[in-house]
């Protein structure tokens, strides 16, 4: 008689006339380490053929642990007892959270076979041994994984970088045998005198043919805020090797130079990420106030950083003409009081801008004409005067107070 593996569900007596049975396996068998991945199987055998697709039944152990949410089903056939079976093989992949014994509860399920009947079976569950890993100090960072890789890299080299400019930083985790929800995420740190923008983690898993890849991309923009010393900080990861049962720390070096002061002239790449929409509602207010000061304005400073603003703007460069902007108002730098001017249109064309911007999707489709002739007509008004129309107002006033009776 043919002996039989003891993770094959005891079946009875005359077994290959039961419409329906359960086995469940799981690989490896334990122990086994935190986070490892562990593969259960669980197969459905039937002697006659499965009349529709069953629905498998989700996995529930007792214990913490982590389920991927989508399993594989492969069609296949087996000898039981001297018979044939039709099989469905749905595999799980789950990764223990902490030590101990891990529990797989028992396990039923129905499924339609034969000429269409129903037929219901049930198989014992499973315990695993679960370890942690020696020396692990950190296990919401611990890698465990056959195979890691870390890479780091800049979008421009530090050396240069001027107050106001940003540097963005790339962290990309690379393991097999695990889940991208798994990999730890990056520390960006808070360097003093440095602005930290993260933009939010891409996340992406891989299936083929039983082997999982993951891979964890993140990035950031450091953007220094005043001249001096600065020093982005490094990153470091725990790798533990599972078969082996080897720990590693994976490293990356923290990044330190000089930040130079900011330019008279902005650069035209990344616009000024501190520049809010208060900012710009302030600037457009003080237009009016700088009226005596632009008439005598062959002022080559504010004429220059106009011509900026316009060639961004033709160029539909979203970036260059935000930093342009900024830079004209910086060119404004004499405030006379009691004049206004309308620049409702400025302020629209400007927040628009902004929110493109500063979007978590920005698009790449923005055109600066709009803003050209809204930034053209409030220098007109602004150089001519007599075309104002004096009643209107720039802005309403902040925390306006009521009449005076």
């Amino acid at each position: 008689m043919r002996f039989l593996p003891l993770l094959f569900l005891a079946l009875p007596a005359l077994a290959q006339e039961a419409p329906l049975a359960l086995r469940l396996e799981v690989s490896p068998q334990g122990p086994v380490w935190i986070g490892q991945r562990v593969t259960v199987t669980l197969t459905a055998l039937t002697p006659t053929r499965f009349a529709s697709s069953p629905n498998f039944p989700e996995l529930a152990p007792e214990s913490r642990a982590i389920v991927l949410p989508e399993g594989t089903t492969v069609p296949g056939s087996d000898r039981v007892g001297g018979a044939n079976h039709v099989t469905l093989q749905h595999s799980y992949d789950l990764f223990p959270a902490q030590a101990g014994t891990l529990v797989l509860p028992r396990i039923g399920m129905s499924a339609r076979v034969g000429d269409g009947g129903e037929a219901t079976a049930e198989v014992d569950g499973l315990r695993i041994q679960v370890r942690a890993p020696p020396g692990a100090t950190d296990l919401s960072r611990l890698v465990v994984a056959p195979e890691f890789q870390l890479t780091a890299t800049t979008d421009r080299p530090p050396e240069g970088l001027r107050v106001g400019e940003a540097i963005t930083r790339t962290l990309r985790l690379e393991a097999r045998d695990t889940a991208s929800m798994l990999l730890p995420v990056a520390l960006w740190g808070r360097p003093e005198g440095v602005a930290v923008y993260p933009d939010p983690p891409e996340l992406h898993d891989e299936t083929s043919r039983g082997n999982l890849r993951a891979t964890r991309q993140e990035r950031a923009a450091y953007v220094p805020q005043r001249p001096g010393a600065v020093e982005l900080p490094g990153f470091a990861f725990t790798w533990f090797e599972p078969r082996a049962g080897r720990m590693q720390t994976v490293s990356v070096a923290p990044i330190r130079f000089e930040a130079l002061p900011a330019e008279a002239v902005p650069p035209s790449g990344r616009p000024f990420p501190w520049l809010a929409a208060g900012a710009l509602a302030l600037f457009l207010a003080a237009i009016g106030g700088f009226i005596p000061f632009l008439r005598r304005s062959r002022h080559a400073p504010e004429r220059e950083a106009f011509a900026a603003l316009r060639e961004a703007c033709r160029a539909d460069r979203a970036p260059a003409a935000f930093a342009s902007l900024y830079r004209w108002r910086d060119t404004l730098a004499r405030p006379v009081s009691g004049a206004a001017t309308d620049a409702t249109s400025l302020l629209k064309e400007a927040r628009r801008l902004e929110d493109l911007l500063y979007a978590k999707a920005p698009s790449s489709d923005w055109r600066g004409s709009a803003l050209l002739r809204a930034a053209k007509a409030a220098r007109h008004r602004l150089l001519h005067p007599a075309v104002r129309r004096p009643q209107a107002q720039l802005l309403p006033e902040l925390n306006p107070t009521a009449p005076q009776r």
